[in-house]
């Protein structure tokens, strides 16, 4: 919603401020995160900045950043509403807290500021800085725009003000100063299915792996196993929901260019970076705390497979084929945690086929990136943020079928040596319906990947496949048959 209002003269300066008003994120929060997650050591030196003052710690941030200056998400309504300003006449400039690198680095292709001043040590350009700052450069007076409690004190000295997604508090107290609104734009409310969206929840059915050993073992009538297993589930998707939100926040540039990851929230800005932080990491210690009350190997295992989230997230996901074998492990690693809670005994054929098969369903998920990236036109060899080529693709598909088919094989021997042993599955022979089964649903995946046919996911593929789900019936089927 947009409302207008009559408007001063356009001879009244408008100075605008930046973070979450013409850009919809803070650049301060992202750029630091960034550094964080890319040169701790060097986070950790512009925190000890802070000594000498805010505007010394934006200085040392943007010092310790890797800016795209492409990843900036600008306020088109308010940029429309500039521009219009611009060609009647009006003066326009960007005073911002943010440092004045920042800033420059904003606008340097924006031709419609007439200035750009920004913080620069020790003098941090906000509040009632800023203020004093706008009084002494526009004696005649101003009109300013701006997002935040902050700029109540200078929308109270303001001829004028724009209102860019304030709060509904900000708003109330700003209606208390008698100042005229020329323009007002509201920011779109986040909603729950925002929220839903940025922690994957659809990414906890790969937590469904938990639940192999369990079945494996035919432990599913014990109820003790069965609380495990399905508290166990939960936890594991709450640090997995966790995780993905620290890899939308470090991937945030490379995602805001992505054909389709530019729509998740963080990436198009509709949730705040440093609040999705702070949402992981309560969501992290969270799920740590509930699997502790079930098994403790299985937590031990969960810092295992967070700490391998995390370093793919931060710094494999960019290392070719490496990132492919930490995917497959991760994959692996909830059957072990699976295997803890159930308390049944590890099969090692078990982890073998597991390992090999999520090997190449991940890599069946680099291969689409890779082919979708090279039919797209103007696109260059390099995949930005993946360290692939668009020419890797003959490799990717090579490698990612015969290790499909050497998990198939695993699978033959591991119903050969392991299953058939066992004393309660009745009919075992109908285990061979299930490998072939899984032969040709893997088999389509990989026929949809060469066909570029395949999301980017297998696994969030299959769960909304209509051929995938009848196959995971009739496997379910071949399942029961074997036990009856």
């Amino acid at each position: 919603m947009v409302e207008q209002h009559n408007r001063p003269p356009t001879t009244t300066p408008l100075a605008v401020d930046l973070d979450r008003t013409l850009l919809v994120t803070d650049t301060l929060v992202e750029q630091f995160l960034g550094a964080a997650f890319r040169s701790p050591w060097q986070a950790v030196k512009a925190l000890v900045r802070l000594r000498a003052g805010r505007a010394s710690f934006k200085r040392a941030v943007l010092q310790g950043s890797t800016i795209d200056p492409g990843s900036f998400l600008f306020n088109q309504e308010l940029v429309a509403y500039l521009r219009k300003q611009k060609q009647a006449g009006r003066a326009l400039h960007l005073v911002t807290a943010a440092d004045q690198g920042t800033a420059d680095l904003v606008v340097r292709n924006m031709d419609i500021f007439d200035s750009v001043t920004g913080s620069s040590p020790p003098r941090n350009l906000k509040g009632q800085h800023k203020l004093a700052y706008l009084e002494k450069r526009f004696p005649d007076g101003f009109s300013y725009a701006g997002d935040s409690p902050a700029d109540l004190a200078i929308w109270k000295k303001a001829n004028s003000a724009v209102l860019v997604g304030v709060s509904q508090s900000t708003r109330t107290a700003f209606s208390k100063l008698g100042c005229p609104v020329e323009h007002e734009i509201d920011r779109p409310a986040v909603g729950l299915r925002d929220w839903l969206k940025l922690l994957r929840i659809h990414q906890w059915s790969k937590n469904i792996l938990l639940l192999v050993p369990l079945i494996l073992g035919q432990a599913f009538f014990q109820p003790h196993a069965l609380i495990a297993v399905a508290v166990g589930f939960v936890a594991m998707g709450l640090v997995a929901s966790g995780t993905y939100v620290i890899n939308d926040i470090s991937d945030i540039a490379a995602d805001r260019t992505h054909q389709t990851k530019k729509t998740r929230p963080i990436a198009r800005g509709s949730i705040d970076a440093g609040k999705a932080f702070c949402m992981a990491l309560v969501l992290i210690l969270l799920g740590f705390l509930v699997m502790a009350t079930q098994s403790l190997p299985a937590t031990e295992w969960l810092m295992v497979y967070l700490a391998g989230t995390l370093s793919y997230s931060l710094v494999f996901k960019c290392l070719p084929m490496i990132d492919v074998f930490i995917l497959g492990g991760l994959y692996t690693l909830r059957i072990v945690i699976g295997v803890c809670l159930a308390e049944e005994q590890l099969s090692h054929w078990l982890l073998m086929f597991s390992f090999f098969f999520f090997f190449a369903l991940s890599m069946a998920k680099r291969h689409v990136e890779i082919t979708k990236a090279a039919a797209r036109p103007g696109s260059g060899v390099e995949i930005k943020g993946r360290g692939y080529r668009t020419t890797d693709a003959p490799l990717t598909l090579t490698m990612g079928v015969s290790t499909n088919l050497v998990a198939i094989l695993v699978l033959s021997l591991y119903v050969a040596s392991d299953i058939y042993p066992r004393p309660f599955y009745n009919h075992p022979q109908w285990l061979w319906a299930a490998v072939i089964l899984v032969m040709m649903w893997s088999s389509r995946i990989w026929l949809l990947s060469q066909r570029g046919e395949l999301d980017d996911d297998p696994i969030s593929f299959a769960i909304h496949d209509r051929i995938s789900l009848l196959i995971g019936v009739a496997t379910c089927l071949v399942f029961v048959l074997s036990m009856i």
